[in-house]
């Protein structure tokens, strides 16, 4: 069976070249040599299950950056270069050429930004500012006749000043309704409104208590409800005969986007200090790294700190990373615990385009969002975990080639209290892993408190360059209890432009609440903090005490076949789980035990 392109174009457009444009470009091209192999009658691939559509002769695809678009196609000719009988060629350079036997292929990239500049309140519904936007221009170029949105508008509009956000949404669908209607596209997809079932269904666990809720994601949220309700108004016109599919997955796993290298804001926080915002725009947005200061909350001065001093040469914060959808781009230790059992759960962006490929194809999936009543969202499933193994194994290969041990830091993993914890998990384990080569809950037992303490900040001031990666993206509370931080405190929401910026900090409360929720704290003893119903630990006490919690009480739960050297079951792992969160007032805290203890980073440390 083949997608319904009609022969006089034969083309597809994809607008956005993210996660999902990615795989659906992916999904066409094999679709299209094994369609032709096929005609052919020769023994098709058996890696390329996939729909059939030798007819189709172009694909355009877009992204807002050239350097993307370069991307998109050497990986396209990277995963042709195994197949023999398929030749390729970089007619331009943006341009792909594919031939296999008689049929001939066109990948044509073009960079393109949907949202126009000077997009107000005032311009939404002029039409001569749409005709002469570059959105419409360009499908009245192509007139494909599939046109595929695999751009997160909900994203696109949260990340608008907020004067704009609905505007946007309505501007965007509507000139895709008008352009629809007036160039003859039979089918529009829109894929990505994720907001509806992928953070947005994790939100207990990633966002810990309102006052710690990302803005940003409230935004998207309400964006994506926003994108159903146009779009079902949009389907409701009789007089069109475009076909629409509104796809709503639940988180997504590009496990195509591993990398390695620089890694970058998603936006510039607010508050930077000038000499630190500079060199930030300067470089594309990537996180430069700065000697922390060590402060003592009682004795704040007003001076202007000179960060720009403090820089660590040209360093920037870097290593090993993987896209997940809407979450970000992840370490290895912060995607072993995010994709653990009862953390988030992922769709692959290869399910997801298969699900598309069927819908292009008139097959009924029962996803599709339209008409609106259907309320179907593609919840994440066990797909995404059957890819675990496989990115943690890339993880181990890359951070071989590169020698370097990404630091779980960036972006934050949920709340700053997520944070911090993923963080002592990672210290803990590096500490541990130089003194006895492989780290067990029986060494943390064994710890003192005081000696605990001192060792991991030993362990900090013997490695600068960590030290400067952790404080790029959360203070670190020395067990003197002074605050070493860089330009930024997450928990405060601002930059540190002199001492004097902390002082809210000195008052006893407000630097109990910070310990507990906004910073690695290496203070031996430990203090609680009770937020409702949850109570959150601090201190370098509750690691030991943690430790010997699952030696005393778990560990003779299970036969010794099943319980590691570190003391920990792993297997079954699920079932330890239940029993670790069970039966304590405290909520115990996940990254700790799931990712170190529970076997979620040894796959990739192997």
């Amino acid at each position: 069976m083949s997608i319904n392109i009609s022969n006089s174009r034969n083309t597809v457009t994809i607008i956005g070249g993210g996660l999902v444009g990615s795989a659906i470009l992916r999904e066409l091209v094999q679709g299209w040599v094994c369609g032709t192999r096929e005609q052919m009658n020769t023994c098709p691939d058996s890696r390329l299950h996939t729909a059939c559509h030798p007819e189709l002769e172009t694909i355009h695809i877009t992204t807002r950056s050239e350097a993307s678009l370069v991307r998109q196609l050497w990986k396209i000719k990277d995963f042709l270069a195994r197949e023999e009988d398929v030749r390729v060629e970089q007619v331009e350079p943006l341009n792909l050429a594919l031939e296999c036997g008689p049929n001939r292929l066109r990948i044509e990239a073009e960079q393109l930004d949907i949202v126009p500049e000077g997009l107000g309140s005032s311009t939404v519904d002029d039409e001569s500012f749409r005709k002469a936007s570059a959105l419409y221009s360009y499908l009245a170029e192509k007139r494909p006749e599939t046109l595929v949105l695999g751009v997160n508008l909900a994203s696109v509009a949260s990340y608008k000043k907020k004067e704009i956000q609905n505007a946007v949404l309505a501007w965007v669908l509507i000139t895709l309704k008008e352009a629809a209607d007036e160039f003859g596209i039979e089918t529009v997809a829109l894929i990505g409104t994720t907001a509806l079932g992928g953070m947005g269904s994790n939100m207990v666990w990633t966002h810990q208590s309102s006052q710690q809720m990302d803005s940003n994601l409230v935004n998207k949220i309400l964006a994506a409800y926003g994108i159903l309700g146009i779009v079902d108004r949009i389907h409701q016109d009789s007089d069109s005969s475009t076909r629409w599919v509104l796809l709503t997955p639940g988180s997504l796993l590009g496990y195509d986007y591993l990398d390695s290298g620089p890694v970058r804001y998603f936006s510039l926080p607010e508050g930077l200090p000038e000499g630190v915002e500079e060199p930030v725009c300067k470089s594309c947005l990537k996180v430069p790294l700065y000697e922390p200061l060590e402060f003592d909350l009682l004795a704040l001065s007003d001076e202007p700190i000179l960060w720009e001093e403090r820089r660590v040469k040209e360093a920037f914060l870097s290593g090993a990373k993987i896209k997940c959808g809407e979450s970000g781009e992840y370490s290895p230790f912060q995607f072993a615990c995010l994709s653990h059992a009862f953390q988030m759960g992922f769709n692959t962006d290869v399910f997801i385009a298969r699900i598309l490929m069927d819908e292009l194809m008139g097959k009924s999936t029962g996803y599709n969002q339209i008409p609106l009543g259907s309320g179907k969202v593609i919840e994440p499933t066990a797909r995404g975990q059957l890819e675990r193994d496989l990115v943690l194994k890339r993880f181990a290969e890359t951070e071989r080639e590169t020698g370097i041990r990404a630091p779980p830091i960036y972006p934050a993993l949920g709340s700053t209290r997520t944070q911090k914890e993923i963080v002592l998990a990672d210290l803990l384990y590096r500490l541990l892993k130089e003194h006895f080569g492989e780290p067990t809950l029986r060494q943390i037992s064994a710890y003192s408190p005081e000696a605990l303490a001192k060792e991991l900040w030993e362990y900090l001031q013997a490695h600068p360059q960590l030290f400067a990666e952790i404080t790029a993206v959360i203070p670190v509370i020395s067990p003197e209890g002074k605050l070493c931080t860089g330009p930024y405190v997450m928990y405060l929401k601002k930059g540190v432009s002199r001492a004097s910026d902390l002082a809210e900090l000195a008052d006893k409360e407000c630097l109990r609440d910070f310990a507990a929720l906004g910073a690695v704290d290496l203070r031996p003893a430990g203090e609680q903090l009770s937020c409702g119903r949850r109570v959150y630990e601090t201190g370098v006490e509750i690691l030991i005490k943690r430790a010997r919690l699952i030696l005393d009480r778990y560990a003779c739960a299970f036969p010794s076949t099943e319980i590691d050297q570190a003391g920990s079951s792993t297997d079954p792992r699920v079932r330890h789980w239940k029993l670790l969160s069970s039966e304590s007032q405290t909520a115990f805290d996940p990254v700790f035990f799931v990712v170190q203890f529970l076997g979620g980073e040894r796959p990739y440390l192997q």
